[in-house]
């Protein structure tokens, strides 16, 4: 088996039907598999997708484990060389999963490799970014601090908005929409870590690749689709909750520092946390 295709489901089985069908309509020449990992519990429109595509292997959970541990368990049973982990509603454009196979077998040096992601209006998502630093952090595209200076220049540097996306490179981080990795080098680095419930788990992963010397390769010859809520959309707060709690998490985990640096970052996430909460409920 070349390749293994795993996605989380959390209720999205509407968007999902159309990824899949996405990668039965563009994957030709490559002998791969697709593992759905539904977090739902009770998605009832789950069924009918996969009576669509009776080959789809599924694991099915009783409880949301959260989207680390969910991927780590469709890498656990998946049978193929490689690994392409996707989110449910990602579209795959043509060619692109043969080029992402061809470009990690070329350079034994890549580690993972993620493509160009595109809004459904063909604009593109800035999803190959630098790892995030306190400033960074402080003026993320949905802080309080961005939204009054839109145009920072740590929220620009951070976002590589400047950058030519149209070249292949080594960056430090791709989004978890969308990457692909050697089966063997995943198991060596130990997959996702799980004290991410909910994002920031694929930055983690790109900094554990990079510990182990790997590079992390934005790859925009390869191009997909990407559906993301609207930024002037109502947040679930759990979500913004867990947001924050894997900020603090992986700023202890790569961050050797004292105590009272620890505790001054920490407060000052908590900080962002609450004011993005308030402005989540008046906006």
């Amino acid at each position: 088996m070349e390749l293994s295709i795993i996605t989380v489901n959390y209720h999205h089985s509407h968007l999902l039907r159309d990824s899949l069908e996405s990668v039965n309509l563009t994957v030709k020449e490559i002998q791969f598999e697709v593992i759905v990992v539904d977090n739902s519990f009770k998605d009832e429109g789950l069924e009918s997708v996969l009576n669509q595509f009776p080959e789809t292997r599924l694991i099915d959970n009783s409880t949301n484990l959260g989207f680390a541990c969910a991927n780590n368990q469709g890498a656990e049973v998946a049978k193929g060389d490689f690994l392409l982990f996707i989110n449910p509603d990602t579209i795959i454009k043509e060619g692109a999963i043969e080029a992402m196979l061809e470009h990690l077998r070329s350079d034994p040096s890549v580690g993972i490799i993620g493509p160009k992601v595109l809004n459904p209006n063909g604009t593109i998502q800035y999803s190959c970014r630098k790892f995030p630093t306190i400033w960074s952090g402080l003026f993320n595209r949905y802080s309080l601090m961005t939204r009054l200076f839109p145009n920072n220049r740590y929220s620009r540097d951070y976002l590589m908005s400047d950058y030519d996306h149209s070249w292949t490179r080594s960056v430090d981080w791709v989004s978890g929409c969308c990457m692909m990795i050697p089966a063997p080098i995943f198991k060596k680095i130990n997959g996702f870590d799980e004290n991410y419930f909910l994002f920031i788990e694929d930055i983690d992963l790109c900094q554990a690749m990079k510990k182990e010397g790997y590079l992390v390769n934005y790859f925009p010859s390869a191009q997909i689709f990407h559906k993301i809520s609207s930024s002037n959309a109502r947040i679930n707060p759990q979500t913004i909750i867990k947001r924050h709690k894997g900020m603090i998490y992986y700023y202890k985990k790569h961050n050797e520092t004292n105590f009272l640096a620890q505790w001054a970052v920490s407060s000052l996430i908590m900080a962002r946390c609450f004011f993005q909460l308030i402005f989540n409920i008046v906006k």
